[in-house]
Order: C-alpha cells, then sequence, then structure tokens
C-alpha cells in the first residue's frame, strides 16, 4: 500500500457482496476458534467450466496448534485436501483425464474463498495451485488489529535480503544447478 493511501480505498476496486460459500468459510473459522484453533476458514469450490456448476466443494480450518505446524493455515489445508483427491497440483484447467474425481464435462477450475486475506505464504500457494479466482472477508488489516502478524511479513518481503529481520545468506555452489539441469532433461511434469 503506498504511503498514505487509505486501506478502505486498497479493497475499494474488488469488494463484493458475500454468499453462501463466504458465509461457511467465516462458519468454518468460528467453528476453530471454538475446538481451540486460530480464527481463520476456508472453503474450495470445484466448478464446471461449460455450465458454471459446482460440482463439490472442500472445507477446512486453521490447524497450526492443533498440528503443531506453522503451515497448517485454512487456505493450505484446503488446498492440499482438494489437490490430493483431485491428483492435480493445478487447480485451474482440471481435466477430466488427469482428475482422479468425477466431472460433468470435460474441464474444471477452483475458487478460494477465505474468511481473512490470505498471508503471503498462503497468498503464494494459492498462485502456486493456479486458483483463478479469490475471495476474502477480513482484511490483513483486521488480522493486524487482532494481534496477527501477516503485515510485519508483507514489509519484510519489501526489504533487500540484507535488510531483512533473519540472516539470509546466498551460498555459490555451482553445483547446485545440476537438479535443474536433471530436471530439464527428464520427463518430469512441468509446474
Amino acid at each position: 500500500m503506498a504511503s498514505g493511501e487509505n486501506k478502505n480505498s486498497f479493497y475499494e476496486k474488488i469488494t463484493t457482496r458475500p454468499d453462501d460459500w463466504m458465509k461457511m468459510a467465516c462458519a468454518a473459522a468460528a467453528d476453530s476458534v471454538r475446538t481451540g484453533g486460530g480464527p481463520f476458514g476456508a472453503v474450495l469450490i470445484h466448478i464446471d467450466d461449460e455450465t458454471g456448476k459446482v460440482i463439490r466443494h472442500w472445507m477446512d480450518c486453521n490447524h497450526v496448534a492443533e498440528y503443531s505446524d506453522p503451515t497448517a493455515h485454512a487456505e493450505i489445508s484446503v488446498i492440499r485436501q482438494a489437490c490430493k483427491e483431485l491428483g492435480v497440483f493445478r487447480l485451474n484447467n482440471i481435466s477430466d483425464e488427469t482428475s482422479n474425481l468425477m466431472q460433468p464435462t470435460n474441464l474444471s477450475h477452483c475458487e478460494l474463498y477465505s474468511s481473512c486475506e490470505p498471508c503471503p505464504m498462503c497468498y503464494g500457494a494459492i498462485r502456486w495451485a493456479q486458483i483463478p479466482v479469490l475471495t476474502f472477508a477480513l482484511t490483513r488489516f483486521d488480522a493486524h488489529a487482532q494481534g496477527f502478524r501477516d503485515m510485519e511479513i508483507y514489509e519484510e518481503l519489501a526489504q533487500p535480503l540484507e535488510s531483512r529481520q533473519m540472516k539470509i545468506h546466498k551460498a555459490d555452489f555451482p553445483e547446485a544447478l545440476e537438479a535443474f539441469n536433471l530436471w530439464q532433461a527428464s520427463e518430469n511434469q512441468r509446474y
């Protein structure tokens, strides 16, 4: 966000009305808190491209404390479930031929609903999964006001490597390229 920019105007052009999927994501977040978890929930819907109808959905919440896993955020958890069940690692352009689950026509995709704006880690996972649509309710500013440290990470990522909170080193090791060279020559699936 640019200096002096109002946090409300930051979201002005992307604001939409809540729907039943968002209500489910927020309910998952509340249920998570009731069972000792963090206040975050996510719903991933699987949509048939030809008809626009929802085929199925997955819902999950934050499991960081429960699993003793700092990566067990709601978005990550729901993406892992869907990818495992579908047998794919890209959640856009899901072909009937490559999916483990039946779908009405040849192509489908997934869209993500999150109770809160995804942290940088979750945003990265959403991008890696190539999910084409993300809708969230609360913002990073709302999370910050409740004591979550997402803003620190956003700010740190904007800093030069040598100025970041953790010490970062880059080792000059030419042999590290061997894995990339092997991958380029292999028939492994491309990301």
